[in-house]
Order: C-alpha cells, then structure tokens, then sequence
C-alpha cells in the first residue's frame, strides 16, 4: 500500500515520501525494510529513543511525536499518538467494517462478556473470532495467549484482519480504561459497544473517579457505535444508559435487579444456575454451568447482542448447557471432598461478588484468601479487606503479583481494613497460603469452602521485575 493512502495526513509534512508500505510498527525490533515505524511518548516507554535502532533495521518511514534535531529524514507530527489507530485501520483496509463488532468495557466482566459471546456465535454456526485478557482467537477455536487486555492499535486492527482471512463474522474484544484513554481504539467500526459493570479500580493511572468513568465513556459517545448495550445494576450504569436515551442512541439495558430490557432471575439448578430472562418482549429460560449470578449477569449482556442481531431466543436456550466459561471465573475445583473456587477477583467489587454467590449457594463457613497486585491502586487494599472480613468466616492474606513493591506493605495496607484480626492468617508466599488453607478445611469436618481470588487464569506470578511460573489451580492438584 501506497504510504500517502493510510498517512494522507502527513503528506504536506518534511520528508514525507508518497512510497510502498509493507508494514507498521510500534517496536522498532519487529521493523523491516519495507515498514513505518511510529514513535510516540507512551506512559512508561518513549518509543523516540529506538528511532536510529529502527533506522538501522532499515525502515522506510519513521513518524515521531517529537521534533528530531539530529536525525534526519524523520517526519514530525505531534498528534500521532491520537491517529495512531486511524493510520492502522487504514492500513490494513478497515478490517473492522467487513464484521459485526462486539466491544466490551467495564470494571469486571468483561472477559467472561467476551468468551461467552464467542462460544454462543461459534455454537450457533456464525463464526467469531475474539481477543480477551486471557486469549486471542482468529476463529473461535484455536488460541493463542494473551497478555493485554487491550493491545496497541496495531496489533487490534492486524487480528482483525487475521479473523476475516479465517472467514469470521464477528470479532469480540475488551475496552480496558486504559485502551480507551490512550485511544487504541480509534477507527474501529463498532456495532454492538456494552457495559457490564463499574466500580473503583485502576485510580493509580486515572487519579480519581471522574477520569476512570470518563475512559469509560469514551467507548459508547467518542467511538460512535451501533448500538449499546448497557447494565444499569451500577450508578454509573444507570446514568450512562441514561445519558444515551436522552441522546438518542440506540441503546438497551440489562439488569438483575430492576426491570430493563433484558431482566434475568435466577434459580438454583443441578448445573449450577438457571436463568430466567425477559428479552424485550420474550420469555425463555436456560441454565450456566455457575454459581455466580453475576457472571451470569455478563452472559446476558452477551446473549443481549445476540437477540439484537436476530437470533432465537429457542437456539439460544438449546445451546445454554454448552456455553464455554473463562477459566479462572468463580472455576470450581473438588479436593478431598472439599469445594475450592478459583477466581480473578482482584477489585472490591469482583471480590464482594464473589463471596456473597459462595455465601448464597452454601451454607459452610467461608474462607477467602487473596491478596493484591503491586504498584497498582493503593486505595482498594483495605476496601478488600473489610469485604473479606465480612463475607467471610476465616481470611488468608498472602502475595498477589507485588511487582516491585515490598510484600509486606501491601498486606500491611489489607489488613487496615480489618477490624477482626484473630480471623486472619498472614502468609507471603502464595504457594504457602494456598497449603495452609487447604489444610484448615481439609481438617475441619464442617466441610469448609475456600476462595482464592485474584489471579484466576494467570499462569505467573510477578515479583521484583521478573516472571515467575505460578498458577492457583496448578498448586491445588499438585498439594
């Protein structure tokens, strides 16, 4: 592709050539000889000082956000961060206009909205490819590890292109805040954007409340998408579905709670849980292999768009049983005769969810053990531990991913929220915990329940800037 097709606005600019394009980059070790390497200030990395290395790796073009003095032949263009996701829709022909796009954003959620969606258009025969926290699939059905919940423009706009070639017709993906605060993705065609919950997180990046819901908000008035799908079961929620009525977007809203367009009861069942929902006009039943009525909550969201796009209420209940779950979401694991759940829950309002399903479907004392992540949002530690403390019977505190931070003042700032503290046991190293828990209710003849949140799917821990093997459900079966 011609370099003045998908860069038409840089073609005025010093040093632009109107030349061949092959590929694009925004690491300059990936460059070939025929690709443009963009260079922007990110938040944690300036993509300006691997200008020469790219330079040397022969790059055609190189786009910067910041005037080069002493190296030449360097286009400046000081809003390339913002256009970074136009250029790349370009670029690989609007990928995103040739399926039906399902975006998801919120504070949890999101993955099991997006998995769900996959699973449910795969079994009705329709083809969708998805990227989520924990996978990228080009079909469907093969995966491949994830480890952004929203990646760069770049690589959104080169899966769906990879999608299309494998005959997908639809594309599910997660709206992180911060994909959406850094613009990634800009020049998206959007048909069906959803909210499925909100609540405090990620502050560290944001700094208050007010810019976490503006990101937020960028998806559903900033990305102009088809139709919105919204769950009113949150303030926030409540107000944004709100503020699209009142702006004449079409947009339809699901609850729990209250009456909406899509409302869903719930019953207890053999499987786990069984929905009832009222879709628009329509009535019909179905069951989840879950406990957790809010992860059902996200499914609804999905099976939402679903409707929305035509589908029987009937094919989607014949398929219900079927319907695939993220791994690490509320994952339910026997050992000993005992009941383990597995589950992702890293911000108050996951964990709250959490305990109160286990306290809803059991009647045994609950134990929690979790801890939280390192260099992230100080101020929802002890919010974590007063949940913990109230949901649950006996608390374990241990080490989440403490990145670069001291283990021990992270769980010093858990425990400030815990008036309670003979009910808390205080273990660093998660692989310790995890025993120590499983030997509490393996010896207690009430049979005991434990969660252990936090880290759900992930296969890692991280500690002191390096990856370390570690998965929850690994040292359960192997204790």
């Amino acid at each position: 592709m011609k370099s003045i097709e998908f860069l038409e606005e840089l073609k005025d600019l010093k040093n632009f050539k109107n030349i061949e394009i092959g590929s694009i980059h925004l690491d300059s070790r990936d460059v070939q000889k025929d690709g443009i390497f963009f260079a922007y200030k990110g938040n944690e990395m300036d993509g300006n000082t691997f200008i020469k290395s790219a330079l040397d790796k022969g790059a055609a073009l190189v786009v910067s956000d910041t005037y080069q003095k002493d190296i030449s032949g360097v286009i400046y263009f000081d809003q390339l961060k913002k256009n970074i996701g136009t250029f790349a829709s370009r670029f690989y022909k609007n990928p995103s206009s040739k399926v039906k796009t399902f975006c998801v954003t919120g504070t949890n959620g999101k993955t099991t909205s997006v998995e769900t969606f996959s699973s449910m258009s795969n079994l009705l025969g329709n083809k969708c490819a998805y990227m989520s926290t924990i996978n990228f699939s080009k079909d469907g059905y093969s995966l491949e590890q994830s480890n952004l919940t929203t990646p760069n423009s770049i690589k959104i706009n080169g899966s769906i292109a990879e999608a299309l070639k494998n005959d997908a017709k639809f594309f599910a993906m997660e709206a992180s805040s911060h994909g959406l605060d850094q613009d990634r993705l800009k020049g998206l065609s959007i048909d069906y954007a959803v909210l499925t919950s909100f609540s405090h997180d990620h502050l560290d990046y944001h700094g208050n409340l007010e810019n976490y819901k503006s990101a937020k908000r960028k998806l559903f008035f900033n990305l102009d998408p088809k139709t919105s799908i919204i769950c009113i079961d949150s303030p926030f929620g409540k107000q944004l579905y709100s503020d699209l009525v009142k702006e004449n977007h079409d947009s339809y809203s699901v609850s729990i709670e209250e009456t909406a367009d899509f409302q869903a009861t719930f019953e207890k069942s053999s499987l786990g849980l069984k929905v009832n929902l009222k879709a628009l006009d329509k009535y019909f039943n179905f069951e989840l292999q879950t406990i957790s009525r809010y992860l059902a909550s996200n499914v609804v969201c999905s099976i939402a768009a679903l409707i929305l796009e035509g589908v029987d209420s009937e094919s989607i209940a014949a398929i219900s049983k079927e319907i695939k779950l993220p791994q690490g979401r509320l994952e339910k694991i026997i050992k000993d005769d005992r009941i383990i759940y597995i589950d992702y829950a890293h911000t108050p309002e996951a964990l709250e969810c959490a305990l109160k399903e286990i306290r809803n479907f059991h009647k045994e004392p609950v134990w929690c053990l979790f801890g939280c992540g390192g260099n992230r949002d100080k101020e929802k530690r002890p919010l974590m531990g007063g949940i913990a403390e109230k949901y649950s019977d006996h608390i374990v505190i241990t080490s989440d991913n403490p990145r670069t931070e001291n283990k021990s003042e992270i769980i010093s700032d858990i425990l400030e929220g815990i008036s309670n503290k003979r009910k808390v046991i205080v273990e660093e190293d998660r692989k310790k915990a995890i025993e120590t828990a499983i030997s509490s209710i393996r010896n207690n003849t009430k049979k005991d329940i434990l969660l252990i949140a936090g880290k759900g799917h992930e296969s890692y821990q991280e500690i002191d800037g390096s990856f370390y093997d570690f998965n929850d459900k690994n040292i359960i079966q192997s204790f």
